[in-house]
């Protein structure tokens, strides 16, 4: 099967581009022709396919929002770029008359690339499939959170509370447009071109089915990772707890801040990005309250990442949003780490309380704390960390992954024929 794999970064910037790589090259070894459609950028991976790509809405340096300059031709193709470019458009039409794809399967577009992209494939006859990482067909924040609250207004109360409440970074203007573009992907009736929706957790699939969106359309096929890390045993730790990922208000790492602060006969390592304006705060608040038990080693990959959560007791997810099937559950698993995990959306499909990990009300470092001292005991620690890689076996094995993708995909390819 030739498939289109469509994402506006072709570089690894954080889970979604991990999943990319990791679903091209398990298509590839199976003997299906994987080939790219993105954005340019100075970051990305070469590949002869580039030339189909289309410029990013700044410059080839430029990747997040706030590094893009705001000119009124960049200003312009942000509002296109979110609502529906025919630029867009006719470079992937380019690419599908070029290779003649048997499917066209997208990951991320919003803002960078546009849902042109959906009826660009659907207007040659590909059969599309999209995946979701995230709530952006149902939220314009994309992860139903104000001020640091979970909110559904917008679910409730119409897109209206967006604008008033400015949710998009905080701006009008930014505001105003996401919620433009969402009413205009739903005028022109955008997401019914699309054939197979697939979703990482069930708690996703759900707010779809609750929202609208067609239940024989909605497939869950949980993310995956690579095999398990060799000679790493269960129980087997240096004895501090890990939390890894983007340090970001969402992902509550001041919740893990606080309840070390409560446990100074505990360590902690925070492995990330600590560049961030929320990392930057939190070790700004460790050193004025002379911390000296909690860690910010940075970014780390490679075999120093392998290392770092090689030798930690267990690992923490504190998230505060409907966290859609991290990752960083998935990595632990692999190492046969035990989890402690906010109870919030995909979470609980992760972490069977007690198994292998414990789950703890979003928010309070008082419960978590309570959960971290009961990981004192080497001997459960050694039983969860068995438990979670057999969760990371059952569930969350490559195989299994392509052989529930490649399912769907020849049911599409099959209505198209």
């Amino acid at each position: 099967m030739k498939i289109l794999l469509v994402n506006y970064r072709y570089f690894i910037s954080g889970g979604p581009e991990k999943y990319m790589f990791n679903i091209k090259r398990v298509l590839e070894e199976k003997g299906h022709e994987v080939i790219p459609f993105s954005v340019h950028s100075n970051r990305n991976v070469e590949t002869e396919y580039s030339k189909y790509f289309v410029e990013p809405i700044g410059g080839r340096n430029a990747t997040y929002f706030d590094e893009v300059k705001k000119t009124p031709k960049s200003i312009w193709k942000m509002i296109t770029r979110s609502c529906y470019s025919l630029e867009v458009k006719r470079a992937i039409q380019r690419e599908i008359r070029d290779i003649k794809p048997d499917l066209v399967y997208i990951l991320h577009y919003v803002n960078k690339l546009s849902p042109s992209v959906i009826r660009g494939a659907k207007e040659l006859g590909v059969p599309v499939v999209l995946r979701l990482s995230d709530y952006f067909l149902l939220c314009p924040r994309f992860d139903f959170l104000r001020n640091k609250k979970i909110c559904e207004d917008c679910l409730v109360n119409g897109y209206a509370s967006c604008i008033r409440n400015r949710c998009v970074k905080g701006s009008l203007f930014a505001s105003m447009i996401r919620v433009l573009s969402m009413k205009l992907h739903r005028m022109i009736k955008i997401y019914d071109d699309v054939d197979a929706f697939i979703t990482p957790s069930h708690f996703l699939e759900n707010k779809l089915a609750d929202n609208g969106f067609p239940k024989e359309k909605l497939h869950c096929i949980p993310t995956f990772t690579t095999e398990r890390a060799a000679d790493c045993e269960a129980g087997n730790d240096d004895g501090y707890g890990l939390y890894f990922g983007r340090i970001t208000e969402e992902k509550g790492v001041d919740v893990v801040v606080r309840a070390y602060e409560e446990l100074p006969d505990h360590r902690v390592k925070i492995m990330g990005d600590d560049t961030t304006d929320e990392a930057l705060r939190l070790k700004e608040y460790v050193k004025e309250h002379h911390l000296k038990n909690i860690e910010f080693v940075g970014f780390k990959s490679g075999g120093e990442l392998e290392q770092i959560i090689r030798n930690a007791r267990f690992t923490i997810i504190p998230s505060i949003w409907y966290d859609n099937l991290p990752n960083t559950a998935l990595e632990s698993f692999k190492y046969a780490k035990p989890v402690l995990a906010s109870n919030i959306g995909s979470l609980p499909e992760l972490i069977v309380d007690g198994h292998n990990g414990y789950l703890f009300e979003p928010g309070s470092a008082e419960e978590l704390a309570e959960k971290i001292r009961l990981l004192d005991s080497a001997d459960r620690v050694r039983e969860m960390g068995n438990n979670s890689y057999c969760r990371f076996e059952e569930k969350f094995m490559a195989e299994k992954h392509y052989e529930a993708l490649m399912a769907v995909f020849q049911s599409v390819a099959q209505v198209k024929q």
